[in-house]
Protein backbone atom coordinates (compact mmCIF):
# COMPACT_ATOMS: atom_id res chain seq x y z
CA UNK A 1 0.00 0.00 0.00
CA UNK A 2 3.27 2.33 0.66
CA UNK A 3 4.87 1.77 -2.34
CA UNK A 4 1.76 2.27 -4.03
CA UNK A 5 1.08 5.15 -2.45
CA UNK A 6 4.46 6.36 -3.43
CA UNK A 7 4.24 6.42 -7.14
CA UNK A 8 1.04 7.94 -6.57
CA UNK A 9 2.64 10.92 -5.31
CA UNK A 10 5.76 10.80 -7.29
CA UNK A 11 3.69 10.80 -10.02
CA UNK A 12 0.86 13.56 -9.18
CA UNK A 13 3.75 16.00 -8.21
CA UNK A 14 5.30 15.65 -11.87
CA UNK A 15 2.01 16.31 -13.18
CA UNK A 16 2.03 19.02 -11.21
CA UNK A 17 5.31 20.62 -11.86
CA UNK A 18 4.53 19.82 -15.75
CA UNK A 19 0.92 21.62 -15.78
CA UNK A 20 2.68 24.33 -13.59
CA UNK A 21 5.19 24.98 -16.17
CA UNK A 22 2.91 25.11 -19.38
CA UNK A 23 -0.18 26.87 -17.74
CA UNK A 24 0.77 29.10 -14.71
CA UNK A 25 1.11 32.68 -15.92
CA UNK A 26 4.59 34.21 -14.46
CA UNK A 27 5.14 37.18 -13.59
CA UNK A 28 8.10 38.80 -15.61
CA UNK A 29 10.59 40.51 -13.38
CA UNK A 30 14.13 42.27 -14.29
CA UNK A 31 17.31 40.17 -14.03
CA UNK A 32 18.04 42.39 -11.36
CA UNK A 33 15.21 41.14 -9.19
CA UNK A 34 15.65 37.60 -10.43
CA UNK A 35 19.17 37.51 -9.08
CA UNK A 36 18.87 39.63 -5.89
CA UNK A 37 15.96 36.77 -4.74
CA UNK A 38 17.87 33.98 -5.81
CA UNK A 39 20.98 35.15 -3.55
CA UNK A 40 18.40 35.91 -0.67
CA UNK A 41 17.22 32.48 -1.33
CA UNK A 42 20.61 30.56 -1.19
CA UNK A 43 21.73 33.07 1.48
CA UNK A 44 18.93 31.58 3.85
CA UNK A 45 19.46 28.04 3.03
CA UNK A 46 23.20 28.61 3.84
CA UNK A 47 24.44 28.16 0.51
CA UNK A 48 27.06 30.91 0.67
CA UNK A 49 28.71 30.38 -2.92
CA UNK A 50 25.96 29.89 -4.89
CA UNK A 51 24.47 33.69 -2.93
CA UNK A 52 27.71 35.03 -3.26
CA UNK A 53 27.54 34.22 -7.22
CA UNK A 54 23.84 35.94 -8.13
CA UNK A 55 24.60 38.64 -5.85
CA UNK A 56 27.40 39.63 -7.98
CA UNK A 57 25.57 39.35 -11.46
CA UNK A 58 22.90 41.55 -9.40
CA UNK A 59 25.80 43.76 -9.19
CA UNK A 60 26.18 43.58 -13.04
CA UNK A 61 22.58 43.80 -13.35
CA UNK A 62 21.36 47.41 -11.21
CA UNK A 63 19.98 49.58 -13.30
CA UNK A 64 19.60 52.35 -10.51
CA UNK A 65 22.29 53.63 -7.85
CA UNK A 66 20.02 52.18 -4.75
CA UNK A 67 19.84 48.47 -6.57
CA UNK A 68 23.74 48.92 -7.05
CA UNK A 69 23.99 49.39 -3.30
CA UNK A 70 21.89 46.76 -2.08
CA UNK A 71 23.62 44.34 -4.24
CA UNK A 72 27.18 45.35 -3.13
CA UNK A 73 25.68 45.54 0.81
CA UNK A 74 24.34 41.81 0.49
CA UNK A 75 27.25 40.68 -1.35
CA UNK A 76 29.55 42.44 1.70
CA UNK A 77 27.26 40.86 4.24
CA UNK A 78 27.68 37.26 3.34
CA UNK A 79 31.40 37.87 3.25
CA UNK A 80 32.17 39.26 6.65
CA UNK A 81 32.49 36.30 8.27
CA UNK A 82 34.82 34.51 5.53
CA UNK A 83 36.48 37.02 3.67
CA UNK A 84 36.59 40.29 6.26
CA UNK A 85 39.00 42.39 3.80
CA UNK A 86 37.20 41.71 0.63
CA UNK A 87 34.03 42.57 2.50
CA UNK A 88 35.26 45.92 3.34
CA UNK A 89 36.26 47.00 0.46
CA UNK A 90 33.28 46.13 -0.73
CA UNK A 91 31.53 48.15 1.97
CA UNK A 92 33.93 50.97 1.28
CA UNK A 93 32.73 51.68 -1.87
CA UNK A 94 29.11 52.15 -0.23
CA UNK A 95 29.73 54.87 2.45
CA UNK A 96 28.96 57.88 0.88
CA UNK A 97 25.93 56.52 -1.44
CA UNK A 98 24.36 54.42 1.44
CA UNK A 99 24.17 58.22 3.97
CA UNK A 100 20.89 58.83 1.62
CA UNK A 101 18.93 55.67 2.91
CA UNK A 102 19.08 54.70 6.69
CA UNK A 103 18.06 51.03 6.15
CA UNK A 104 20.97 50.73 3.09
CA UNK A 105 23.22 52.90 5.81
CA UNK A 106 22.12 50.53 8.98
CA UNK A 107 23.42 47.40 7.09
CA UNK A 108 26.69 49.44 5.93
CA UNK A 109 27.57 50.19 9.87
CA UNK A 110 26.72 46.23 10.58
CA UNK A 111 28.93 45.06 8.23
CA UNK A 112 31.74 47.60 9.07
CA UNK A 113 31.18 46.96 12.92
CA UNK A 114 31.53 42.94 12.57
CA UNK A 115 34.78 42.95 10.47
CA UNK A 116 36.68 45.25 12.78
CA UNK A 117 35.21 43.01 15.32
CA UNK A 118 36.87 40.04 13.67
CA UNK A 119 39.93 42.11 12.82
CA UNK A 120 40.39 42.80 16.66
CA UNK A 121 40.34 46.61 15.92
CA UNK A 122 38.68 48.29 18.82
CA UNK A 123 39.26 51.57 17.70
CA UNK A 124 37.46 51.42 14.82
CA UNK A 125 34.53 49.31 16.41
CA UNK A 126 33.52 51.79 18.56
CA UNK A 127 33.73 54.65 16.31
CA UNK A 128 31.47 52.45 14.01
CA UNK A 129 28.77 51.24 17.11
CA UNK A 130 28.55 55.01 18.42
CA UNK A 131 27.79 55.89 14.65
CA UNK A 132 24.72 53.16 14.56
CA UNK A 133 23.28 53.87 17.77
CA UNK A 134 23.00 57.54 16.64
CA UNK A 135 21.55 56.10 13.57
CA UNK A 136 18.89 53.90 15.01
CA UNK A 137 18.03 56.90 17.71
CA UNK A 138 17.59 59.12 14.78
CA UNK A 139 15.09 56.55 12.61
CA UNK A 140 13.13 54.81 15.26
CA UNK A 141 11.75 52.90 12.37
CA UNK A 142 14.94 50.72 11.71
CA UNK A 143 15.35 47.09 12.37
CA UNK A 144 16.45 46.22 15.78
CA UNK A 145 17.47 42.34 14.63
CA UNK A 146 21.30 43.77 14.79
CA UNK A 147 21.40 44.81 18.35
CA UNK A 148 21.71 41.51 20.55
CA UNK A 149 24.87 41.14 17.78
CA UNK A 150 26.62 44.27 18.00
CA UNK A 151 26.11 44.25 21.45
CA UNK A 152 27.66 40.68 21.94
CA UNK A 153 31.00 42.46 19.91
CA UNK A 154 31.05 45.09 22.12
CA UNK A 155 31.28 42.95 25.16
CA UNK A 156 34.10 40.45 23.56
CA UNK A 157 36.30 43.03 22.56
CA UNK A 158 36.11 44.92 25.72
CA UNK A 159 37.29 41.05 27.53
CA UNK A 160 33.86 40.47 28.72
CA UNK A 161 33.77 37.01 27.02
CA UNK A 162 31.37 35.17 29.01
CA UNK A 163 28.68 37.96 28.99
CA UNK A 164 29.40 38.21 25.11
CA UNK A 165 28.29 34.36 25.11
CA UNK A 166 25.12 34.97 26.98
CA UNK A 167 24.39 38.07 24.87
CA UNK A 168 24.40 35.68 22.11
CA UNK A 169 22.13 32.75 23.44
CA UNK A 170 19.56 35.60 23.34
CA UNK A 171 16.97 34.54 20.56
CA UNK A 172 16.73 37.04 17.07
CA UNK A 173 20.22 36.16 15.76
CA UNK A 174 20.33 33.19 13.13
CA UNK A 175 21.83 30.22 14.46
CA UNK A 176 24.65 30.03 11.98
CA UNK A 177 25.55 34.09 12.95
CA UNK A 178 25.60 32.60 16.51
CA UNK A 179 27.84 29.79 15.61
CA UNK A 180 30.28 31.65 14.14
CA UNK A 181 30.54 34.30 16.66
CA UNK A 182 30.65 32.05 19.12
CA UNK A 183 33.87 30.12 17.29
CA UNK A 184 35.25 33.72 17.10
CA UNK A 185 34.78 35.14 20.78
CA UNK A 186 36.13 30.99 22.18
CA UNK A 187 39.45 31.93 19.71
CA UNK A 188 40.00 35.46 21.28
CA UNK A 189 39.59 33.78 24.51
CA UNK A 190 42.50 31.18 23.94
CA UNK A 191 39.47 28.49 24.64
CA UNK A 192 41.05 26.58 20.84
CA UNK A 193 38.66 23.47 22.14
CA UNK A 194 35.52 24.91 22.47
CA UNK A 195 36.33 26.60 18.92
CA UNK A 196 36.29 23.56 17.64
CA UNK A 197 33.78 22.10 18.98
CA UNK A 198 31.32 25.29 18.05
CA UNK A 199 32.58 24.70 14.19
CA UNK A 200 31.35 20.71 14.77
CA UNK A 201 27.97 22.64 15.85
CA UNK A 202 28.05 24.88 13.11
CA UNK A 203 28.54 22.08 10.68
CA UNK A 204 25.92 20.21 11.65
CA UNK A 205 23.53 23.09 11.82
CA UNK A 206 24.10 24.16 8.27
CA UNK A 207 23.49 20.13 7.33
CA UNK A 208 19.93 20.93 8.95
CA UNK A 209 19.29 24.25 7.64
CA UNK A 210 18.41 23.12 4.40
CA UNK A 211 15.02 21.19 5.64
CA UNK A 212 14.23 24.26 8.12
CA UNK A 213 14.46 26.07 4.90
CA UNK A 214 12.05 24.29 3.14
CA UNK A 215 9.54 23.54 5.68
CA UNK A 216 9.53 27.07 7.34
CA UNK A 217 10.52 30.11 4.52
CA UNK A 218 11.04 29.41 1.07
CA UNK A 219 11.99 26.18 -1.26
CA UNK A 220 15.60 27.80 -3.12
CA UNK A 221 14.47 25.09 -5.61
CA UNK A 222 10.97 26.33 -6.29
CA UNK A 223 12.38 29.88 -6.80
CA UNK A 224 15.10 29.01 -8.90
CA UNK A 225 12.99 27.45 -11.19
CA UNK A 226 10.05 29.89 -11.06
CA UNK A 227 12.24 32.65 -12.28
CA UNK A 228 14.22 30.55 -14.94
CA UNK A 229 10.68 30.03 -16.38
CA UNK A 230 9.54 34.00 -16.20
CA UNK A 231 13.49 34.23 -18.18
CA UNK A 232 12.07 31.45 -20.47
CA UNK A 233 8.89 33.26 -21.43
CA UNK A 234 10.83 36.48 -22.12
CA UNK A 235 13.62 34.55 -23.85
CA UNK A 236 12.83 31.43 -25.78
CA UNK A 237 16.08 30.09 -26.66
CA UNK A 238 16.21 28.19 -23.28
CA UNK A 239 12.64 26.15 -23.61
CA UNK A 240 13.68 23.29 -24.98
CA UNK A 241 16.67 22.43 -22.72
CA UNK A 242 14.50 23.10 -19.83
CA UNK A 243 11.75 20.82 -20.57
CA UNK A 244 14.70 18.01 -21.95
CA UNK A 245 15.08 18.05 -18.29
CA UNK A 246 12.05 17.67 -17.03
CA UNK A 247 11.10 14.66 -19.35
CA UNK A 248 14.63 13.10 -18.12
CA UNK A 249 13.24 13.67 -13.84
CA UNK A 250 10.42 11.61 -15.31
CA UNK A 251 11.97 9.16 -16.60
CA UNK A 252 14.27 8.36 -13.50
CA UNK A 253 11.44 8.83 -11.15
CA UNK A 254 9.20 6.59 -13.93
CA UNK A 255 11.87 4.18 -13.55
CA UNK A 256 11.94 3.91 -9.68
CA UNK A 257 8.20 3.65 -9.81
CA UNK A 258 8.37 0.72 -11.90
CA UNK A 259 11.11 -1.37 -10.03
CA UNK A 260 8.75 -0.92 -7.08
CA UNK A 261 5.65 -1.99 -8.71
CA UNK A 262 7.24 -5.03 -10.00
CA UNK A 263 9.17 -5.95 -6.50
CA UNK A 264 5.18 -5.69 -5.17
CA UNK A 265 3.92 -7.42 -8.12
CA UNK A 266 6.18 -10.51 -6.68
CA UNK A 267 5.21 -10.76 -3.59
CA UNK A 268 1.42 -10.43 -4.74
CA UNK A 269 1.67 -14.51 -5.28
CA UNK A 270 1.41 -15.57 -1.59
CA UNK A 271 -1.99 -15.43 -0.53
CA UNK A 272 -1.49 -14.21 3.09
CA UNK A 273 0.27 -10.73 1.32
CA UNK A 274 -2.48 -10.25 -0.76
CA UNK A 275 -4.68 -10.67 2.70
CA UNK A 276 -2.60 -8.25 4.19
CA UNK A 277 -2.64 -5.57 1.00
CA UNK A 278 -6.73 -5.78 0.90
CA UNK A 279 -7.10 -4.66 4.53
CA UNK A 280 -4.14 -1.98 4.00
CA UNK A 281 -6.14 -0.47 1.27
CA UNK A 282 -9.14 -1.02 3.41
CA UNK A 283 -7.96 0.84 6.47
CA UNK A 284 -6.45 3.49 4.17
CA UNK A 285 -9.65 3.99 2.61
CA UNK A 286 -11.54 4.02 5.93
CA UNK A 287 -8.86 6.54 7.52
CA UNK A 288 -8.23 9.38 5.95
CA UNK A 289 -6.55 11.07 8.16
CA UNK A 290 -3.48 8.50 8.06
CA UNK A 291 -3.88 8.94 4.25
CA UNK A 292 -2.94 13.01 4.56
CA UNK A 293 -0.35 12.17 7.00
CA UNK A 294 1.52 9.71 5.11
CA UNK A 295 0.77 11.76 1.77
CA UNK A 296 2.15 14.82 2.93
CA UNK A 297 5.49 13.11 5.15
CA UNK A 298 6.03 11.44 1.76
CA UNK A 299 5.52 14.83 0.26
CA UNK A 300 8.07 16.61 1.31
CA UNK A 301 10.44 14.16 1.91
CA UNK A 302 10.75 12.97 -1.91
CA UNK A 303 9.93 16.94 -3.18
CA UNK A 304 12.70 18.50 -1.39
CA UNK A 305 15.39 16.71 -2.78
CA UNK A 306 13.36 16.41 -6.34
CA UNK A 307 13.06 20.50 -6.35
CA UNK A 308 16.85 20.50 -5.68
CA UNK A 309 18.03 18.45 -8.94
CA UNK A 310 15.27 20.43 -10.91
CA UNK A 311 16.75 24.15 -9.53
CA UNK A 312 20.32 22.62 -9.89
CA UNK A 313 19.99 21.40 -13.65
CA UNK A 314 18.36 24.19 -14.30
CA UNK A 315 21.45 26.83 -13.28
CA UNK A 316 23.67 24.23 -15.07
CA UNK A 317 21.72 24.41 -18.09
CA UNK A 318 21.27 28.59 -18.02
CA UNK A 319 23.28 29.66 -20.68
CA UNK A 320 24.10 33.39 -18.95
CA UNK A 321 25.08 31.81 -16.06
CA UNK A 322 28.82 31.48 -16.42
CA UNK A 323 30.05 28.81 -13.76
CA UNK A 324 33.53 27.99 -12.99
CA UNK A 325 34.68 23.80 -12.91
CA UNK A 326 34.35 23.74 -9.30
CA UNK A 327 31.36 25.57 -8.97
CA UNK A 328 29.74 23.20 -11.92
CA UNK A 329 30.72 20.33 -10.19
CA UNK A 330 29.75 21.22 -6.63
CA UNK A 331 26.43 21.50 -8.59
CA UNK A 332 26.64 18.30 -10.13
CA UNK A 333 27.99 16.86 -6.55
CA UNK A 334 24.79 18.75 -4.69
CA UNK A 335 22.28 16.50 -7.43
CA UNK A 336 24.22 13.12 -6.62
CA UNK A 337 23.30 13.97 -3.15
CA UNK A 338 19.72 14.66 -3.72
CA UNK A 339 18.99 11.44 -5.90
CA UNK A 340 20.84 9.33 -2.89
CA UNK A 341 18.19 10.46 -0.65
CA UNK A 342 15.08 9.51 -2.76
CA UNK A 343 17.00 6.07 -3.43
CA UNK A 344 17.37 5.99 0.39
CA UNK A 345 13.82 7.06 1.21
CA UNK A 346 12.39 4.67 -1.39
CA UNK A 347 14.76 1.67 -0.02
CA UNK A 348 13.30 2.83 3.54
CA UNK A 349 9.47 2.11 2.32
CA UNK A 350 10.51 -1.15 0.68
CA UNK A 351 12.08 -2.42 3.92
CA UNK A 352 8.23 -1.42 5.61
CA UNK A 353 6.70 -3.36 3.17
CA UNK A 354 8.46 -6.51 3.12
CA UNK A 355 8.44 -6.66 7.06
CA UNK A 356 4.44 -5.83 6.87
CA UNK A 357 4.24 -8.23 4.47
CA UNK A 358 6.07 -11.25 6.16
CA UNK A 359 3.81 -13.50 9.06
CA UNK A 360 6.78 -15.14 10.41
CA UNK A 361 10.79 -15.41 10.18
CA UNK A 362 11.86 -18.70 9.45
CA UNK A 363 14.74 -19.39 12.34
CA UNK A 364 17.05 -21.76 10.95
CA UNK A 365 20.23 -19.94 11.58
CA UNK A 366 22.66 -21.22 14.51
CA UNK A 367 24.57 -17.79 15.94
CA UNK A 368 27.16 -17.91 18.02
CA UNK A 369 25.99 -14.74 19.97
CA UNK A 370 29.85 -12.97 21.01
CA UNK A 371 31.55 -13.81 17.64
CA UNK A 372 28.75 -12.49 15.65
CA UNK A 373 27.77 -9.40 17.57
CA UNK A 374 31.15 -8.46 18.30
CA UNK A 375 32.16 -8.52 14.82
CA UNK A 376 28.62 -6.72 13.94
CA UNK A 377 30.23 -3.52 16.17
CA UNK A 378 33.58 -3.87 15.18
CA UNK A 379 32.83 -3.62 11.28
CA UNK A 380 31.90 -0.08 11.97
CA UNK A 381 34.75 1.04 13.22
CA UNK A 382 36.06 3.33 9.95
CA UNK A 383 32.66 5.08 10.32
CA UNK A 384 33.08 6.44 13.81
CA UNK A 385 35.66 9.28 14.65
CA UNK A 386 38.74 9.26 16.97
CA UNK A 387 36.42 10.80 19.77
CA UNK A 388 33.82 7.46 19.15
CA UNK A 389 35.17 4.01 21.31
CA UNK A 390 33.25 0.94 20.25
CA UNK A 391 33.07 -1.29 23.18
CA UNK A 392 31.95 -5.09 23.23
CA UNK A 393 31.00 -6.98 26.44
CA UNK A 394 29.42 -10.05 27.25
CA UNK A 395 28.23 -12.54 30.21
CA UNK A 396 27.42 -15.23 28.35
CA UNK A 397 30.49 -18.21 27.19
CA UNK A 398 32.18 -17.88 23.61
CA UNK A 399 29.96 -21.16 22.96
CA UNK A 400 26.72 -19.44 23.72
CA UNK A 401 24.57 -19.72 20.57
CA UNK A 402 20.52 -19.03 19.59
CA UNK A 403 18.68 -20.43 16.87
CA UNK A 404 17.23 -17.79 15.12
CA UNK A 405 17.02 -15.94 11.18
CA UNK A 406 20.41 -14.31 10.50
CA UNK A 407 20.12 -11.73 8.29
CA UNK A 408 16.68 -10.75 10.08
CA UNK A 409 18.93 -10.12 13.23
CA UNK A 410 21.96 -8.42 11.76
CA UNK A 411 19.54 -6.04 10.10
CA UNK A 412 17.94 -5.03 13.54
CA UNK A 413 21.29 -5.10 15.04
CA UNK A 414 22.95 -2.85 12.37
CA UNK A 415 20.07 -0.13 12.34
CA UNK A 416 20.55 0.21 16.17
CA UNK A 417 24.46 0.76 15.40
CA UNK A 418 23.70 3.25 12.63
CA UNK A 419 21.62 4.97 14.83
CA UNK A 420 24.27 5.16 17.99
CA UNK A 421 26.81 6.50 15.40
CA UNK A 422 24.40 9.11 13.70
CA UNK A 423 23.75 10.58 17.02
CA UNK A 424 26.55 10.44 19.22
CA UNK A 425 29.56 13.13 18.75
CA UNK A 426 31.93 11.85 21.33
CA UNK A 427 32.03 9.25 24.22
CA UNK A 428 31.68 5.19 24.05
CA UNK A 429 29.40 3.35 21.85
CA UNK A 430 28.79 -0.09 23.53
CA UNK A 431 27.13 -3.47 22.77
CA UNK A 432 26.53 -5.74 25.94
CA UNK A 433 25.03 -9.45 25.56
CA UNK A 434 23.70 -11.14 28.45
CA UNK A 435 21.09 -14.51 28.86
CA UNK A 436 18.01 -14.81 31.21
CA UNK A 437 15.25 -17.95 31.37
CA UNK A 438 15.98 -18.68 28.15
CA UNK A 439 16.23 -15.37 26.34
CA UNK A 440 19.27 -13.51 24.95
CA UNK A 441 19.27 -9.74 25.96
CA UNK A 442 21.62 -7.38 23.94
CA UNK A 443 22.05 -3.31 24.64
CA UNK A 444 22.99 -1.12 22.30
CA UNK A 445 24.22 1.56 24.58
CA UNK A 446 25.97 5.14 23.56
CA UNK A 447 26.54 9.00 24.93
CA UNK A 448 24.88 11.06 22.51
CA UNK A 449 21.83 13.30 22.32
CA UNK A 450 19.70 10.69 23.63
CA UNK A 451 15.15 10.44 22.66
CA UNK A 452 13.40 13.42 23.97
CA UNK A 453 11.49 12.93 26.60
CA UNK A 454 8.67 14.20 24.92
CA UNK A 455 9.04 11.48 22.39
CA UNK A 456 10.02 8.52 23.95
CA UNK A 457 6.84 6.61 23.90
CA UNK A 458 6.40 6.99 20.59
CA UNK A 459 9.75 6.76 19.20
CA UNK A 460 8.98 2.99 17.87
CA UNK A 461 5.67 4.77 15.39
CA UNK A 462 5.52 5.24 12.13
CA UNK A 463 6.88 9.06 10.90
CA UNK A 464 8.13 9.49 14.44
CA UNK A 465 11.83 11.01 14.39
CA UNK A 466 13.96 11.81 17.57
CA UNK A 467 15.20 14.65 15.55
CA UNK A 468 12.98 16.25 12.60
CA UNK A 469 15.49 17.92 10.96
CA UNK A 470 18.05 14.82 9.95
CA UNK A 471 17.50 12.90 7.04
CA UNK A 472 14.78 10.04 6.69
CA UNK A 473 10.61 9.67 7.27
CA UNK A 474 11.12 7.90 11.02
CA UNK A 475 10.29 3.88 9.83
CA UNK A 476 13.81 2.68 10.61
CA UNK A 477 12.43 1.71 14.62
CA UNK A 478 9.03 1.08 13.65
CA UNK A 479 10.78 -2.02 11.23
CA UNK A 480 13.15 -2.87 13.58
CA UNK A 481 10.53 -3.73 16.65
CA UNK A 482 7.95 -5.30 14.26
CA UNK A 483 10.98 -8.14 13.11
CA UNK A 484 11.75 -8.41 16.96
CA UNK A 485 8.32 -9.60 17.66
CA UNK A 486 7.96 -11.93 14.55
CA UNK A 487 11.42 -13.73 15.63
CA UNK A 488 9.63 -13.90 19.03
CA UNK A 489 11.49 -11.32 20.99
CA UNK A 490 10.89 -7.64 21.61
CA UNK A 491 12.83 -4.60 21.12
CA UNK A 492 12.19 -1.29 23.87
CA UNK A 493 14.03 1.47 24.99
CA UNK A 494 15.39 2.02 28.26
CA UNK A 495 14.02 5.29 29.88
CA UNK A 496 15.98 5.08 32.89
CA UNK A 497 18.82 5.70 31.23
CA UNK A 498 19.76 9.31 30.73
CA UNK A 499 23.46 9.56 29.66
CA UNK A 500 22.17 9.17 25.58
CA UNK A 501 20.12 6.23 24.72
CA UNK A 502 20.12 2.75 25.29
CA UNK A 503 17.98 0.27 23.65
CA UNK A 504 17.58 -3.63 24.80
CA UNK A 505 16.69 -6.27 21.79
CA UNK A 506 15.73 -9.58 23.13
CA UNK A 507 15.69 -12.89 21.25
CA UNK A 508 14.68 -16.09 22.44
CA UNK A 509 17.49 -19.34 22.44
CA UNK A 510 14.95 -21.15 19.86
Amino acid sequence: MMVIALSFIICHLQFISAWAQESSPVEVQSLYEKNIKLGQSFQESGNLLMAKLFYQKACDDAETEQELLTARLSLADIQKFTEPVEAQRLNDLCDESSEKYPGLRQKYLVTNATVSFLLNNRTAFNKTYKEYQTLCQNYNTLSQEYDIILKAMNEALAGYYKEALRTLDKPGIGIIIRHTMRIHIFEMSGNKQKAIDELRHRAASIDSLGTRFYENNVNESNITASMTRAQEQAEKNSSRMTKLNIIMLAVIVAMICLWVFMYRKEQKKLEKKNEQLRIALKMASESDEMKKEFVKRISHEIRTPLNAITGFNEILNNSEIELGKEERQELMNRINLNVEAITSIVDELLQVSNAESIVEYAKSDTILCNKFFSELLYSHKKDVSASIELEYTTQVLNRYSILSNENSVKKIVEHLIHNAIKFTQKGTITLNCSEKKGMVYLSITDTGCGVPADKQDQIFEKFVKADEFRQGIGLGLTVARSVARKLGGDLVLDKDYTDGARFILTLPEN
